[in-house]
């Protein structure tokens, strides 16, 4: 089990005994280097959008889909973090290089691969920018190829981006958008660079993460500020979505994960 530990600025690998439970720690990993700007480079305009630029902050780990290399992000250094995994001993070691990093203050804080193994979508916080990287699984090495707003054109104002998510189908990227309360939606061409497709309202405020049921039909959106979760449909052609009129009351939810019973 891979842990990121955002106020502690590090990371964590736990063994997973028998029965389900966890052991003492396998390995433990503490981000050090320079704090990034306050103020994002890619910024919106009148952005005044402020996180996470203080301290070092681990916000999510990941192995890659070999299993074999490990990924995680650092909001306040502006760092991808690349580890050679051994899943035998449940040791990291740093690969070569061992992270790439992003433009000053943007802060990564997720990013999702693409069913191909070839392509990796980092989307930043306060930037509102989703970051196309190629990706060698043979060697882990991350080559940053294009850059894109998460924000329909010509927006203003400040925004906090949340999660980011690749169709099951590999067609389409989606962003979540806090501020602008708002799931952007980008169609993803034949060589994974990404073209605007919409936005859609959440229909609640601070929508903190989103995720797809099992069938890839439905997204549901954690509107954490308006205590509720929304229910969409996916256009699975366009990609687009279509608010159900659903809504689930939780008091300040932050992620949803679904348990498929299928097998």
């Amino acid at each position: 089990m891979l842990a990121a530990n955002y106020f502690g600025g590090s990371v964590v690998v736990l063994p997973i005994r028998p029965d389900g439970s966890l052991g003492p720690a396998s390995d433990f990993k503490k981000d050090e280097g320079k704090i990034g700007p306050t103020k994002a480079t890619n910024a919106p305009p009148g952005s005044f959008a402020i996180s996470g630029h203080d301290l070092a902050h681990a916000h999510m780990i990941e192995a890659d889909p070999s299993g074999r290399f490990v990924l995680h992000v650092d909001l306040g250094l502006d760092k991808i973090y690349l580890w050679k995994f051994d899943d035998e001993k449940g040791l990291l070691s740093p690969n070569d290089p061992a992270s790439v990093s992003l433009p000053p203050g943007d802060g990564p804080r997720h990013f999702h691969f693409h069913p191909n193994g070839r392509w990796l979508y980092s989307l930043q916080e306060e930037g509102s920018t989703i970051v196309l990287f190629d990706y060698d699984s043979a060697h882990g090495k991350l080559s940053q190829r294009k850059t894109i707003s998460s924000l329909p054109p010509g927006f203003a104002g400040s925004n906090f981006c949340s999660g980011i998510l690749v169709s099951g189908d590999g067609r389409f990227v989606y962003a979540g958008n806090r501020l602008h309360d708002s799931i952007g939606i980008f169609s993803i061409g034949e060589n994974g660079e990404l073209t605007f497709v919409a936005d859609e309202w959440t229909r609640g405020d601070y929508p903190r993460s989103f995720n797809f049921d099992p069938t890839g039909k439905f997204p549901y959106s954690c509107n954490q500020r308006g205590d509720n979760i929304a229910v969409f449909r996916v256009d699975q052609k366009l990609g687009t979505l279509k608010f159900t009129g659903k809504y689930t009351p939780v008091g300040n939810p932050s992620t949803i994960v679904f348990l498929d019973l299928a097998e």
